[in-house]
Formats: C-alpha cells, sequence, structure tokens
C-alpha cells in the first residue's frame, strides 16, 4: 500500500545490524530507541531508529532517523524460576509444545536476549550444539530432572541422564537431516518449499527442522511470528494448522512478547481485559507490536481456531491473576473495583471462564488482601468472596469451579455450606440475576445454572438441592409475573397461543427437567386434550388439505420443542 510506514529499531550483534522490534507509532519506537540508547549495560553494539516506508511502486524505501554507539558489556544469563515441568517420557514428549513451554520458561532470560524460541534449540544444531557447550544446559536439566522426579516419584539422577541421552539422540537425528542435500541447497522462505523439501528429505523431524532453518534468519520473535502467521495464511496453511498453531503458541509463551503486543494499557486490569477480548475473539485494533498479528489472533480465535495458542494466552491471563503484582499500581483505590470487574467478567451462569484454575487463582489474589494468614485466611477469602459478589449466577458458578481447585479440596465444608447457604437464602429469581435483566434473560440465566449444575462434580445429594431450588425460584418467578398466562391470552386465537406456548418450551429458556417446564407444558397439552382442539385450531381455514398441513406443522413443531408422542 502506498504511502505505509513503519518505524524499526535496529540493533547491532557482532558486525550486523538486525531488527529487533518494528512499529506503526514513531512515539513507541522512540521510546524504545532511548530505552536502549540510555542503557548502561547494554548487550548490544550500537542502535538504529529506522524509519521504512512503501512507494507507489511498492518498493520499500528506508532512512535511519537516529543512530548511536553503545558500550557493550557482558552480564550473565540466569535461570528463570519454573515450579512444574512438563513429564517426559517419549521422544514426542520431548518434542511436544508442553515439553517447548517449559524450556520457554526456564531459558527465557537467554530466549528474549536472543531473539530465539524452544524449537529452534531443537530443530537447528548449530543452537543446539552452541547451548549444549554453554553453562545454562547442566542446571536447567538439574532443574528439570528434580522437577519431574518429585511429580513422579522416580529418582532425579536417572532422570537428569534420561534427558541428556534423548537430547543427545535428538540432537544426532537432527544433524543428519541437516547433512542432506535437501536441507543445504534450501533457501526459500514459501511454505509450499518447506514441505517439499521435507518430503524430499523424508524423516520424521524434517518439517520442524526446516521450518526452522526459516525462523532462525529472523533475530526477532515478532519477524517469526509474522512469518508463522503469513505461513498460515498460505494455500498449504490449513492442513498444517496444528503445527504452526504450536510454534505460534510457544512464541506467544513470552510475557516480554505479550506486553509489547499490548502496547500501552492503564494498569494490569486493563491489559488483562484486552487479553480476554483476544481470546474471545472479540475485535480488536492493536496498539503495540504486531498490530496485524493482534487483529489476525482475534480474528482466528473467533473462528475457533488456533486453540494452542488461545491456551497459552489464556494460562498468562490465570498466572498474572494468580500473582502478586497489583491490579491498578497508580491508584490502589480501585483494586478492589478492577478485581470485582474482572471476576464479573469471568464468572458466567454457563459456568467460570478458566474453570478451577481460573477459581483458585482469583481466592489466592483476594486472600493476599486479607490481614489473616494461613488456613484460617484460605476460609475466610473464600467466604468474604462470596459475600461481596453480587448475586448467585456470580456466586454459584464460582463455589463449583474452586470446589474442583486445590483450595476447594483443602477446604471442602466451606465450599458446600456457601452453596447450602446461598440455596436456603433464595427467595426470589432476583437473588440469582439482576432486576434489569429483561424475562428472558433471566429465564436463561436460571437455565444455564440448571445445566451447569447438572454437569458439575457436586454430590449427588448437593446436586438435587440446588436444582430444586433455582426450579422453584423459576417456577414462582412464571406464577408471580403471569407470564405463561400473557403467552397464553384466553382473548387470542386458538391457533396463535398453542403456537405461542410451543415456541416457548422449545426456546430454550426453561431447564428440560424442571416444574417450570412441566407448568408450560401441561398448558399445551390441556389445549390438546379440549374439547375440538382441531376445529378450533385450524378455525378460519376452510380447504381440509391446508388443515392438515397446519396440523402436521403443529405436531412437527411439538416435537422439535421436546414434547413426546
Amino acid at each position: 500500500m502506498a504511502g505505509h510506514t513503519k518505524y524499526e529499531i535496529r540493533l547491532s550483534d557482532q558486525d550486523r545490524w538486525f531488527v529487533e522490534k518494528v512499529f506503526q507509532d514513531q512515539k513507541m519506537a522512540e521510546r524504545l530507541y532511548t530505552d536502549y540508547a540510555e542503557d548502561d549495560n547494554s548487550e548490544y553494539d550500537g542502535v538504529q531508529l529506522v524509519r521504512v516506508w512503501t512507494r507507489a511502486d511498492k518498493m520499500e524505501v528506508e532512512k535511519v532517523v537516529k543512530e548511536q554507539r553503545l558500550t557493550r558489556r557482558n552480564i550473565p544469563v540466569r535461570l528463570a524460576n519454573i515450579d512444574e515441568a512438563a513429564p517426559c517420557a517419549h521422544r514426542d514428549d520431548y518434542l511436544g509444545l508442553n515439553a517447548r513451554i517449559t524450556m520457554s520458561r526456564l531459558l527465557r532470560n537467554l530466549f528474549d536476549r536472543e531473539g530465539t524460541i524452544a524449537s529452534e534449540l531443537l530443530y537447528n544444531h548449530d543452537k543446539a550444539k552452541r547451548f549444549m557447550a554453554g553453562d545454562l544446559v547442566s542446571p536447567a536439566i538439574d532443574r528439570v530432572s528434580t522437577l519431574q522426579a518429585r511429580d513422579s516419584g522416580l529418582d532425579s539422577r536417572k532422570r537428569r541422564d534420561d534427558i541428556f541421552a534423548e537430547i543427545q539422540a535428538i540432537m544426532d537425528d537432527v544433524e543428519k537431516i541437516c547433512k542432506t542435500k535437501a536441507y543445504k541447497s534450501f533457501e526459500s522462505k514459501e511454505l509450499n518449499k518447506v514441505v517439499e523439501t521435507a518430503n524430499a528429505i523424508g524423516k520424521p523431524m524434517a518439517l520442524p527442522v526446516v521450518m526452522c532453518k526459516v525462523l532462525v534468519q529472523y533475530r526477532s520473535v515478532e519477524a517469526k511470528l509474522q512469518q508463522v502467521l503469513a505461513w498460515l495464511e498460505s494455500d498449504q496453511g490449513e492442513e498444517l494448522e496444528y503445527e504452526l498453531d504450536g510454534l505460534i503458541a510457544e512464541i506467544m509463551s513470552s510475557a516480554t512478547l505479550i506486553q509489547d503486543m499490548l502496547g500501552p494499557q492503564r494498569n494490569l486490569a486493563c491489559a488483562l481485559s484486552t487479553l480476554l477480548d483476544w481470546v474471545e475473539g472479540k475485535s480488536v485494533k492493536g496498539t503495540g507490536a504486531c498490530a496485524e498479528a493482534v487483529e489476525a489472533f482475534c480474528r482466528l480465535f473467533s473462528q475457533d481456531r488456533l486453540m494452542q495458542t488461545r491456551d497459552i494466552l489464556f494460562d498468562f491471563i490465570i498466572r498474572q491473576l494468580a500473582g502478586k503484582q497489583p491490579l491498578s499500581r497508580n491508584d490502589t483505590a480501585l483494586e478492589e473495583k478492577e478485581f470485582l470487574r474482572l471476576f464479573s467478567r469471568l464468572t458466567l451462569p454457563c459456568g467460570m471462564t478458566g474453570g478451577a484454575d481460573m477459581a483458585e487463582a482469583l481466592s489466592r489474589r483476594y486472600g493476599r488482601s486479607l490481614k489473616q494468614g494461613g488456613e484460617s485466611g484460605e476460609r475466610m477469602s473464600i467466604k468474604w468472596l462470596v459475600e461481596m459478589l453480587p448475586d448467585g449466577a456470580r456466586c454459584l458458578p464460582y463455589l463449583i469451579a474452586l470446589r474442583d481447585a486445590p483450595l476447594g479440596n483443602a477446604h471442602p465444608d466451606v465450599v458446600k455450606q456457601s452453596i447450602s447457604q446461598l440455596c436456603n437464602t433464595a427467595r426470589t429469581i432476583g437473588d440469582f440475576c439482576a432486576d434489569d435483566l429483561s424475562a428472558k434473560e433471566k429465564l436463561v440465566c436460571l437455565k444455564d445454572l440448571h445445566v451447569l449444575v447438572e454437569e458439575s462434580t457436586l454430590d449427588e445429594s448437593e446436586q438435587k438441592a440446588v436444582l430444586s431450588t433455582l426450579d422453584r425460584l423459576v417456577e414462582k418467578y412464571l406464577m408471580d409475573t403471569k407470564l405463561i398466562d400473557k403467552l397464553d391470552n384466553p382473548q387470542a386465537a386458538l391457533h396463535d397461543r398453542a403456537i405461542r406456548m410451543v415456541q416457548f418450551c422449545g426456546s430454550g429458556v426453561l431447564w428440560e427437567h424442571g416444574h417450570a417446564m412441566a407448568l408450560a407444558r401441561k398448558r399445551v397439552v390441556d389445549h390438546l386434550k379440549g374439547k375440538s382442539f382441531i376445529e378450533k385450531f385450524t378455525e378460519g381455514e376452510n380447504a381440509p388439505a391446508q388443515k392438515e398441513i397446519m396440523i402436521r406443522d403443529f405436531y412437527r413443531m411439538m416435537a422439535e420443542a421436546g414434547f413426546k408422542s
């Protein structure tokens, strides 16, 4: 597109310049340039701010706006802290996404410094060889083997030896692929050429090895992300979507990249809300790095695609909510308000978004705001959090999700008592949903809660008690509002009354097994049993054939609405 302009931050590393970040906004690019230029502990030899624009003839032209030489210092790279490591028993486990995410988290400082991803360490022999000769490999494998041994009950020394042996075996297989003629001669970046080359090599790991030969050429993870998204949009992208999704998920496991892509945010709560917009597939215009990638994510998530990437982003949200960073650092008075706003967004009548993990994260965060600690503090955090929530449509999904979380398992009596109290004190449908909702929205809310309870892990007796409460409230609401009488207005023609009632029964607003549904269906059955139903239903229609069609259509509508013959 003519006139399209972008701003690149380029860094110098060992006599070569590479693109570190790309921005559409000049001010954001200048801020990052200043950060690098004023860094007294730089890892690089120089920094440039480059303006790149596309002319009308589609040729790119660039101009160095600013440049500064830097004093390079060697900064030791340390392992990041991790508290879990994906189990690895077979080759597929070592190469799988969970293992790559573990590598990404453990080696995050190294990967961020070098613009590398875990797959490149696995599938690029030169990178793997340099890493194995470095100082990080032994402590990294020690950390992983210790965590895996702890979780599986195995001997940590044996796990360490097994991991070393499998890594060496993977390196040997990758080296064999890299020595093939097809690999050495491969120079394209097109996905169809990548696939052709991998097929020509004909070895199990050939495809990711060839892909990584392309990706390793890019120094920034943003550029790698854009390349994989370009592959996804190509002709062969759909048939390789699972593999490409895994690569994107791996790239997006970087907290630094996520923060760059989010761009300026007022506080952590706003950042998490924006991320929720992404994963829910809402139309979001990117304001940070890789704005086009953000828009692509939202579009693809709305189509239920890139589920591995979506899960990684959602895991990031849960980790942030479970963490200690304030939701509103600049205005502590807003902390509780921001917390409840996020809580309400995540807790729906059909269930808690993120399930048990999300319930645990939110409970832990709220618990840290209390003075009490230990077991009494945990119990109090559950009780007080339930009291803060506005209605049963928020409380019940939270408690059901928490029941399956470690915190809920530690205090099952608190969860059970809270659910029991919620049901025992409920008097009207307004105790479970807001008064400003329409009649349909209220009924759908209670129907979703019914289904949630049915599918929960609550004990059978608890399920029956909660379902009975919800059903009683719906039945009372129908009677208090005379909703059925309004639908079945005696002043209207029987044809219209019967059809409205059947449509109401089949609309999905009532729980299939409840008294409220039985009440509505009984009204339809009463019509059917009424004197001269067919004559009254077809009143005004003289043609016998048309009358038959009307009756047949009505019975088909009843069957679709769940009426038994």
